[in-house]
């Protein structure tokens, strides 16, 4: 077996790198990272996607009968079938936020979309007219699609952040 110690002692220090190669690395590096911020920009069409279906989650539980069931069922599978769309279309998959403010953001999109919810739910417990339920659904809609693109750019920030590395 090949390694990189001068010596067959498990206590020899790996022969050291030339400061060349540590640069090359680094840069290396540096243009992986700038690569991945390449690839994560979103489609156009995935953040309309993803308001429709959580726009479907907000405004279910207003629904009469067993839609609500129906409907947050489609909702939820509609979810991987975009991701797993999106992930195989451009190779890569974000499934957390990379740092403060993209996570701030998130957190303020599932904040909308539990307010919403409840909002729908108390629309059925009032005795509200169902198609009251759209304001909240829009707005969850609405929310999804703007929070969801300043998302993905504070996303790429971030990543062009931690991955700068200067020489």
């Amino acid at each position: 077996m090949a390694n990189e110690f001068s010596e067959d002692r498990p206590d020899a220090r790996p022969a050291a790198i030339s400061q060349a190669d540590a640069r090359a690395t680094l840069e290396d590096m540096e243009q992986d990272g700038a690569t991945l911020v390449a690839r994560i920009v979103t489609p156009q069409w995935y953040h309309p996607a993803l308001g429709v279906i959580t726009g479907v989650f907000a405004g279910a539980h207003a629904l009469p009968g067993t839609w609500p069931v129906v409907a947050i069922a489609i909702g939820i599978i509609a979810i991987p079938v975009l991701t797993t769309t999106y992930t195989r279309r451009y190779g890569v998959a974000m499934s957390k936020p990379s740092g403060s403010g993209s996570r701030r953001l998130m957190l303020f999109m599932l904040a909308v979309l539990v307010a919403a919810m409840v909002s729908s739910l108390a629309i059925k417990l009032l005795g509200l007219e169902p198609w009251w339920a759209l304001v909240p659904a829009l707005l969850t809609f609405i929310t999804t699609v703007v929070v969801g693109r300043r998302y993905d750019g504070a996303l790429r920030q971030e990543i062009t952040a931690s991955s700068d590395v200067r020489l």
